[in-house]
């Protein structure tokens, strides 16, 4: 009889922190998209600049104190990470609950993921190190984290869009959003390296999408927020979806 209220206790505890779990989850996109563009909109306010003046990496080269906007950058960057990590752990335990995982769908997910954390690590090398440096190992270091960036952010949004097609508990039109943003992005990114100078604002536009496109993630996660598996991961939980899983079949064998 005294068992019963602390069960009821755990399971008050459990339904408290998933809570938690889906607000962060649904916040967490938005704010670090929110925080990429607010670096894009401080360094036109501050420099008094506009997208056609100045490229990104000269803008962040310019920005005085240097240090305010490389942290803002890095926060960014981070929370951009943080969701790719969500984001990869939600297709596996998609195809696990679907019994649907396979060597191929589960090496793209991890290839998809690896890009875009490798992308924003090259996002932030890219700010930290000045294009106009004075050393020619700084401004190689720069060279190397824009093309981490532009290059790995374009892979990923057609990874994403290919493995988002795969599952089924999307609406349509959140598919083809999410398979049209990464096209225009590859498009305006293209169209900046082929005509540089001449196009400035591409340069801005695509680095605005990317991280719009991460933004919409949010929208994912409210319709799968996965909270459980997410827990165990976070917290170093070993085999709670299998478990989750056991005890799915139980009840349907119950059921039955």
């Amino acid at each position: 009889m005294r068992v019963q209220p602390l069960t009821q206790s755990n399971e008050a505890d459990g339904g408290k922190s998933n809570a938690c779990i889906r607000l962060v989850l649904g916040v967490l996109p938005l704010l670090g998209c929110n925080i990429i563009l607010a670096v894009l909109y401080l360094l036109q306010a501050k420099l008094g600049i506009t997208m056609n003046d100045s490229s990104v990496s000269q803008a962040l080269a310019d920005y005085e104190p240097n240090l305010e906007i490389l942290v803002l950058v890095f926060i960014g960057a981070t929370l951009m990470i943080l969701v790719t990590i969500c984001r990869d752990i939600q297709i596996n335990v998609y195809h696990r609950r679907r019994r649907s995982t396979t060597c191929g769908m589960k090496a793209l997910n991890s290839i998809a993921a690896f890009a875009n954390i490798t992308a924003y690590a090259g996002f932030v090398l890219l700010a930290l190190f000045p294009v106009d440096a004075e050393s020619e190992r700084d401004r190689q270091l720069h060279n190397v984290g824009s093309y981490l960036y532009f290059g790995l952010s374009g892979l990923y949004g057609l990874l994403h869009t290919f493995l988002l097609w795969k599952q089924t508990q999307y609406p349509c039109i959140i598919k083809v959003i999410f398979t049209i943003v990464p096209l225009v992005t590859i498009a305006f990114s293209i169209t900046y390296v082929v005509k540089m100078e001449e196009a400035y604002m591409t340069e801005w536009i695509t680095v605005a999408l990317g991280a719009i496109f991460v933004g919409l993630m949010s929208l994912l996660f409210c319709v799968d927020p996965v909270d459980d598996e997410l827990i165990d991961f976070f917290c170093c939980r070993r085999g709670g979806d299998k478990s989750r899983v056991r005890t799915d079949d139980k009840r349907k064998e119950l059921l039955v």
